[in-house]
């Protein structure tokens, strides 16, 4: 139990890291993250069809995800 608890805490952490250093990257190219990660996405189709309603909202010009190299899927969108 305290070892899931342990494992756990650590790739939440990695993620609140993470999310701001590909938030920069992205971001100079008028990309934005917007969210992702291994609690988010728990597959590829999932965080298209989400790109894929914000898009066709009108919410963003456009959205896309993307993979990390940890295998976590990220939806960055083009305001």
């Amino acid at each position: 139990m305290r070892r899931s608890l342990i494992a756990a805490a650590l790739t939440v952490g990695a993620a609140v890291v993470s999310i701001p250093l590909t938030v920069g990257a992205a971001s100079a190219a008028g990309w934005e993250t917007v969210g992702g990660g291994p609690a988010v996405y728990s597959s590829m189709d999932q965080c298209n069809a989400e790109a894929a309603q914000l898009k066709a909202d009108g919410t963003y010009k456009d959205a896309r995800c993307y993979t990390d190299s940890k295998g976590w899927i990220y939806l960055e969108v083009l305001s």
